[in-house]
C-alpha cells in the first residue's frame, strides 16, 4: 500500500483544509499532519501482519513440536540380603607351594651300553614294574649264552666224576686200585660239583646284568622329567634318566609363625584354595606332620599337609589353606553374593537410594551355601544376590522384595 501526501502551495500556511473529513481538530495545522502520518504507518503494519498470517494459514504450516523428553533408563531388578553376624569358626591361614610327597629319581645300574629305546615321556602315568627304557643288550645276551654253556659243561663233568668215583670203589674192593687213587677220584667229584656252583653263579650274574639293561618304574606314579635320549652311552649310577611323583601324591609345605605352630595339630582338616581362570578351586587336605623345629632366624615353622589326589594339583603351585582352630562371631553372607572381577571376590552393596557400590572383600571358608567375610563390608549392609553378575559400580537397581532361601549357619572364617 502506497500513501501519497498532498503537495502544498508554498504560500499557504493553513493546513486545516487538507485534513481528512472527520479528522479531530488536533490534526489541524502542521503538528496535526505529523500525527496523521504516524496513524497511517501503524495501520499499514497491522494490514501487512494480517496478510502474512493469512498466507501461513493457507500454506498449512504448523508450529514446531517441543523437544522430546530423554528416555528413562530402567533399573535392573535384584534381590538383596543383609550382612549378618553369626557364630563362625576361627581359622589359621597358611600359604605355601605344593611339592611331591615322594619325588623319585630313576637311573640305570648298567654301564657302557647305548640306550636303544625310550618308551615313556613327561606326563605319562606308569605302573610299578612297567618298562620305561631299554639299553642295547646284545653283548649281555651273548655273555649269558656263554655262561649257560659253561654251566652245562660243569654239570657234565660232575656226572663223569661221579661215575669214575663209583668204579674206583669197586676196584678197591677187588684190590685192583689203591685207597689213594680212590681218594683222588672222590676229591675230583667234589671239585666238579663246586665248579657247577661257580658256573651257576656266573650265569645268574649275567641274567642280572641283562635285566639291568631294562629301566622299569619303581612304583606307581607320573613321569615329571625325562633326560633319557636314544643312543646315549651312560655309566651306572651317574645319570638320571627319569623323575616321577610316586603314587601321584602331592603335599602342601606351609610355613607358619611359631605362635601358630602351637595350635596346629596332626590330623586337622585343611581347606585349600587355588586361584586361577577367574575363579577359585577348592580341595581338602589333612595335616600330616607338624615339624618339630622352628627356624631361629625367621621364626617360622613348617606344616606338611597331605592333599587329595587330583591331577589338577601339581608340584610348584602356590596355594592358600585354612585350618579350623576355634570359634567366634563373624560376618556372613550368602555365597551367591560373591562375584569375581579379575580373580578378586567382589560384592555389590546397595545404599538407601538403591545405588550399588562394588566392594572388594576378603573371604573365609564356605559352608551350606554361606561364606564368611573377613573384610570389606559391615554388619547390616545389604548386598546384591541375583543379578550381581550384570552390575557395575554406580548402577541404580530396583530391589525386589523376595525372601532369601536358607539361613546362615556356623562356618569357618579366616583368623
Amino acid at each position: 500500500m502506497t500513501i501519497h501526501s498532498a503537495e502544498l502551495p508554498a504560500d499557504r500556511t493553513d493546513l486545516g483544509a487538507y485534513a481528512p473529513a472527520g479528522a479531530p481538530g488536533r490534526l489541524r495545522g502542521r503538528s496535526g499532519l505529523k500525527r496523521y502520518r504516524w496513524w497511517l504507518l501503524a495501520g499499514g503494519v497491522v494490514v501487512l501482519g494480517a496478510i502474512a498470517a493469512a498466507v501461513l494459514m493457507r500454506s498449512g504450516a504448523k508450529p514446531a513440536a517441543p523437544a522430546a523428553a530423554p528416555a528413562k533408563v530402567s533399573a535392573l531388578p535384584v534381590t538383596v540380603a543383609p550382612v549378618v553376624v553369626a557364630p563362625v569358626t576361627r581359622t589359621l591361614l597358611v600359604t605355601g607351594s605344593l611339592a611331591a610327597f615322594d619325588d623319585l629319581p630313576i637311573g640305570t645300574e648298567t654301564s657302557g651300553l647305548a640306550l636303544a629305546e625310550v618308551l615313556v615321556d613327561i606326563g605319562d602315568t606308569v605302573k610299578k614294574g612297567q618298562l620305561l627304557a631299554r639299553f642295547n643288550d646284545s653283548v649281555l645276551r651273548a655273555d649269558l649264552a656263554e655262561k649257560e654253556a659253561l654251566l652245562t659243561e660243569a654239570k657234565g663233568n660232575v656226572v663223569e666224576a661221579d661215575a669214575n668215583y663209583a668204579r674206583a670203589q669197586d676196584l678197591v674192593r677187588t684190590g685192583a686200585m689203591s685207597a689213594r687213587d680212590l681218594d683222588n677220584r672222590r676229591a675230583l667229584a667234589v671239585s666238579m660239583r663246586a665248579r657247577v656252583g661257580v658256573a651257576e653263579a656266573n650265569r645268574d650274574l649275567s641274567i642280572a646284568r641283562l635285566k639291568q639293561s631294562e629301566v622299569r618304574a619303581p612304583a606307581d606314579g607320573t613321569i615329571t622329567a625325562r633326560t633319557a635320549r636314544i643312543g646315549a652311552v651312560l655309566s651306572a649310577g651317574g645319570t638320571e634318566l627319569f623323575r616321577m611323583i610316586r603314587e601321584n601324591r602331592v603335599e602342601l609345605v606351609a610355613e607358619v609363625p611359631e605362635n601358630d605352630m602351637m595350635v596346629a595339630k596332626a590330623g586337622q582338616t585343611v581347606n585349600v584354595t587355588v586361584d586361577g581362570d577367574n575363579m577359585a578351586h577348592h580341595y581338602t587336605g589333612t595335616i600330616r606332620v607338624v615339624e618339630p623345629t622352628v627356624d631361629n632366624k625367621t621364626r617360622l615353622g613348617r606344616l606338611r599337609i597331605d592333599l587329595e589326589r587330583n591331577p589338577d594339583l601339581r608340584p610348584g603351585m602356590f596355594v592358600t589353606g585354612r585350618v579350623a582352630v576355634g570359634q567366634a562371631d563373624g560376618l556372613v553372607v550368602p555365597e551367591a553374593a560373591i562375584v569375581y572381577r579379575e580373580v578378586r571376590p567382589v560384592v555389590f552393596v546397595v545404599d538407601q537410594e538403591n545405588k550399588v557400590t562394588a566392594r572388594s572383600v576378603t573371604t573365609g571358608a564356605r559352608q551350606d551355601g554361606n561364606i564368611a567375610i573377613v573384610s570389606g563390608v559391615k554388619a547390616g549392609e545389604k548386598v546384591v544376590l541375583s543379578g550381581a553378575g550384570y552390575l557395575k559400580d554406580g548402577d541404580v537397581v530396583t530391589v525386589v522384595d523376595k525372601a532369601v532361601e536358607g539361613a546362615v549357619k556356623p562356618l569357618p572364617v579366616q583368623q
